[in-house]
C-alpha cells in the first residue's frame, strides 16, 4: 500500500512543479489582454469536480483565440459570459490562464506541492518501516 502513496505523492509533486513553473513564466513573460469566459468544462466526480474555463481573447497581434485553460478551480471563480483579464504565452496563445486567479497557478501549485510532499514522506516512512 505504501507504493500507491509514493506514486500518488510523486505525481502530485510533478503536477505542482509544472503548475508553478507555467504560472511564474506567464506572470513574467505573458501578454495580458481582456477576454471572456465562453464556457466551463467540469472534470471529475458527480458532486466534486474541477471546472476548466474556456477563454476567448484577441492577441496583441489581432488574432482571436478560443482555448481552454490548463488551470481548473473548485468552485469556479468565473462564470460563462464573464469578462476577465487573461495572460497568455505570445509564442503559444493556447497556453492561457485567467490573470490574477490564485497567482496564475502558483497558489494551486504550492498547495499541490505540500500535499504531494506530505503523502510522499508518510508513504516512504511506512514503506521503510514495513521493510525493516
Amino acid at each position: 500500500m505504501p507504493l500507491v502513496g509514493i506514486v500518488f505523492g510523486a505525481v502530485f509533486i510533478g503536477t505542482s512543479v509544472r503548475t508553478i513553473t507555467v504560472g511564474r513564466w506567464l506572470r513574467r513573460h505573458g501578454a495580458r489582454v481582456p477576454g471572456v469566459v465562453v464556457r466551463l468544462r467540469r472534470s471529475g466526480g458527480h458532486h466534486r469536480g474541477v471546472y476548466y474555463p474556456t477563454l476567448r481573447f484577441q492577441t496583441v497581434q489581432g488574432f482571436v483565440v478560443e482555448t481552454e485553460s490548463d488551470l481548473g478551480f473548485n468552485p469556479s471563480p468565473v462564470r460563462p459570459g464573464q469578462q476577465v483579464m487573461v495572460v497568455y504565452d505570445p509564442e503559444r496563445p493556447q497556453r492561457v490562464r485567467v490573470d490574477g486567479m490564485g497567482g496564475g497557478g502558483v497558489l494551486h501549485g504550492a498547495l499541490f506541492l505540500i500535499v504531494g510532499v506530505v503523502v510522499l514522506v508518510v508513504s516512504l516512512f511506512f514503506a521503510v518501516r514495513a521493510w525493516l
